[in-house]
């Protein structure tokens, strides 16, 4: 057999084949978005941690970073990249090539495509532009989407609303839909398709109040995310999630740190949507006359003022830093909780599954006086509705301002379960000698 010869073991030496580009996709990372056109799809590349997302649109290639190392996420930013490019290529000028009157559905995507441009901008945010694609998409269109624009009434939308009663709605869910239902005629007055809106049927919004916990059953609750730390939850208590079993995996257990949660929660006023994006380079430990935290958090409901806390999160925040930094983590650009999950959205959800099991071991599980279902935001309220209650003179602004809402959400919501008597002793007290 004659021998190779040098140069043809060159010319096979892989240092001399020509490289793949860093941007070019990572062969075996290419997915396909399911329930969506194949040309959807995400991949990663040799130059980016990041996720990214392609489609192909009139002849042309569009990319986009997902800016997520999360496969999860990733897949969910494909699909909202899908649905803006739709809107943006497609949503203004299909009205223009049809040879029939316009209905309501011609012009849901250049409705989503200009709520897109206010998300760009700040203005909006990403959630509430995905709630309102969702409902128009999936539950409006199916019913009005055939109706002709210049003849949308007053009785379509009274008819619409009808329908969504007969199934069980909420007054508060309903409105949601109207509201919807509104931009869009919004939009069509706005580009010429009508000349004024059509009068909405009203309804009176019935709020019902998460159930907050009382001082008796917070101590409860913290005793038991004690004294349960590495019980495994049963199975039925994952099972009820809509996204099936193995949404976060067939078992949860209660972590160690389910009881500083709790008490960083209802010390501190913070919404669950803060423990997803809270670092600890957003937290800092004041130290004087008051012992407190400073928390400068990500904006969140067009709040971005710094809250401050009472004392007991310092503690608390100290344990899980010092728990954080025997595992590895505890730097400033770290999560404060589960710092090793990058799906903040899971991150949630397991300490959901974790509070529920304690409340059903610790009998706290419903608000006895509403019949209200606790969750994690039943900490914030709790936090609001123990200063009101034991918070000395503190005035309403100062406590909305630091808890980041307003003083009508707090006399509409978190005040609700107040009643006088918790409060006798304000009532019956005296300025001096009557």
């Amino acid at each position: 057999m004659p021998e190779t010869s040098p140069n043809l073991d060159a010319a096979n030496d892989q240092e001399f084949h020509s490289q793949r580009h860093r941007s070019l996709p990572i062969i075996d990372t290419i997915t396909q978005v399911p329930d969506y056109p194949a040309k959807l799809r995400i991949y990663k590349i040799p130059a980016s941690p990041f996720w990214q997302v392609r489609c192909f649109f009139k002849g042309k290639t569009y990319t986009k970073s997902t800016r997520t190392l999360s496969k999860r996420s990733a897949l969910s930013a494909a699909r909202d990249f899908f649905h803006s490019k739709v809107a943006e290529l497609y949503g203004v000028t299909l009205q223009k090539s049809l040879h029939r009157e316009v209905v309501f559905a011609d012009l849901v995507d250049a409705t989503v495509a200009m709520h897109q441009g206010r998300v760009d901008r700040g203005e909006f945010t990403l959630n509430s532009l995905r709630m309102m694609r969702n409902r128009l998409q999936r539950y409006v269109v199916p019913v009005l989407g055939q109706v002709p624009i210049r003849e949308f009434s007053y009785q379509h939308a009274a008819d619409y609303m009808q329908k969504l009663s007969a199934k069980g709605n909420s007054s508060v869910t309903i409105q949601q839909y109207l509201v919807a239902i509104r931009k869009v005629l919004v939009h069509a007055m706005a580009t010429g398709h009508i000349t004024a809106l059509p009068k909405f049927p009203t309804i009176t919004i019935k709020s019902k109040p998460r159930g907050s916990f009382s001082l008796q059953e917070y101590r409860l609750l913290v005793t038991h995310a004690r004294r349960l730390i590495g019980d495994v939850i049963p199975i039925h208590a994952t099972q009820r999630s809509k996204y099936g079993p193995t949404r976060i995996g067939r078992y949860e257990y209660i972590r160690e740190d389910l009881q500083y949660l709790i008490v960083f929660m209802v010390n501190s006023f913070i919404r669950p949507t803060d423990l997803k994006n809270m670092k600890h380079e957003h937290v800092t430990i004041v130290r004087g006359e008051h012992v407190y935290l400073r928390l400068n958090l990500p904006e969140s409901k067009k709040h971005d003022k710094p809250i401050v806390t009472m004392r007991p999160a310092v503690r608390a925040y100290e344990r899980l830093l010092e728990r954080d930094k025997a595992r590895g983590y505890g730097k400033p650009e770290d999560y404060v909780f589960m710092p090793e999950l990058w799906d903040r959205l899971v991150m949630i959800m397991r300490y959901g599954y974790q509070l529920q099991r304690v409340q059903e071991v610790a009998g706290v599980g419903v608000n006895k006086s509403n019949g209200m279902k606790r969750t994690l935001y039943s900490l914030r309220h709790t936090a609001i509705t123990l200063r009101l209650l034991y918070g000395g003179n503190i005035d309403l602004l100062t406590l909305a301002r630091n808890a980041r809402t307003s003083v009508e959400m707090i006399e509409t919501y978190y005040s609700s379960n107040l009643t006088a008597e918790m409060n006798i002793g304000l009532l019956q007290g005296k300025r001096g000698r009557v």
